[in-house]
């Protein structure tokens, strides 16, 4: 039984879920703060399975790539405990379900313009999947990831049946600018050295980063300026919206919203610093970025919805968050770098 849950973990990737779930939730929130609990638990259902597509569909086109991967040692498809076959069944099957559930929830409107963002989401997904690592210019493929999630996030506010607002499209985009830093400095870092091996294309490859003989990496000062870059842009689309009020709050709202985001850019401010004292792991400094990065757009968000529907947004977020182990070993850091200083 252990290992039926462990497998189930690794085959849907159930840490990352969370990052998933929110998306439709933002989409719909920035749209009607007043969601109702159908909506709410068909936008999830509906998460649930682009989720699995998405990330059961990448583990079946990267599967040669994962043979050799010894982060992916206990995936279910790299010990050929699930067969590829069923695991391509579950995928496609995922597709109708998605549309099943978001046509329950969404009987009371028309659903044409909500199915067409959620088609897009699919479609985009599954093209960056196949060429992902197969590109020769990787940003676009990265680009057409961050496009797919950014389309699921569309999907949400379309299934209200309202309008996207102004805050639609800066989730949106900032979406698209998070997945182009994850996937080509957390991801692409971290897999460099059996991307290279086997011949992947990656953006971090593309720029020149390397492996040096004793692990560490030789990142370009080209790559590492694409990084900041768009790290200054993640930092600076939700401080506008906030400052800007792009979301309409009232002033009680727009406090709160300005208090989080200043807080989390403050965080982002002092990560660089902080991590080149004391030991630390990369990893659990880029955890940390990871789960900064993450926030900024429910505090966006939040200050405006109702209380049902934000306790199932910060749920959606924290959940999976506190199923992952390498969340506890980022807050032991954090939490012993500020010891330290104190």
């Amino acid at each position: 039984m252990r290992q039926l849950a462990r497998d189930c973990y690794h085959f849907f990737r159930l840490s990352a879920f969370g990052a998933t779930a929110v998306l439709p939730l933002l989409g719909a929130a920035s749209a009607d703060p007043e969601l109702c609990g159908r909506r709410v638990a068909g936008l999830l259902g509906v998460a649930t399975a682009f989720h699995a597509f998405a990330y059961v569909h990448n583990d079946l086109c990267d599967l040669a790539v994962d043979r050799t991967q010894p982060l992916r040692a206990a995936y279910p498809l790299v010990r050929e405990a699930v067969a590829p076959q069923a695991a391509l069944a579950v995928a496609l099957a995922c597709v109708p379900t998605a549309f099943a559930v978001s046509t329950w929830a969404a009987a009371d409107h028309p659903r044409s313009a909500a199915h067409r963002h959620l088609a897009a989401a699919f479609g985009l997904m599954a093209a960056y999947n196949y060429w992902g690592k197969r590109c020769p210019f990787p940003p676009l493929t990265d680009l057409v990831q961050g496009l797919g999630w950014a389309a699921l996030l569309r999907y949400g506010a379309a299934a209200t049946g309202f309008q996207p607002t102004r805050l639609t499209g800066l989730l949106a985009s900032y979406e698209v600018l998070l997945i182009l830093l994850v996937n080509s400095v957390h991801g692409g870092l971290r897999d460099l050295g059996n991307d290279l091996a086997t011949g992947a294309r990656t953006t971090p490859i593309m720029f020149g980063a390397n492996e040096r003989a004793d692990g560490s990496l030789a990142v370009p000062p080209a790559f590492l300026a694409y990084a900041l870059l768009l790290q200054a842009a993640l930092l600076a689309l939700p401080l506008w919206g906030a400052l800007a009020n792009v979301a309409g709050h009232p002033i009680q709202g727009r406090q709160r919203a300005l208090i989080g985001v200043g807080a989390i850019t403050a965080l982002l401010l002092a990560l660089p610093g902080a991590a080149t004292r004391g030991a630390t792991r990369p990893a659990e400094v880029g955890m940390f970025h990871l789960m900064l990065i993450l926030t900024p757009p429910l505090a966006l968000v939040a200050p405006a919805m109702a209380p049902a529907p934000r306790a199932a947004l910060l749920l959606a977020h924290t959940l999976p968050l506190l199923a992952n182990g390498m969340t506890y070993a980022a807050l032991r850091w954090a939490v012993g770098l500020r010891r330290a200083a104190g």
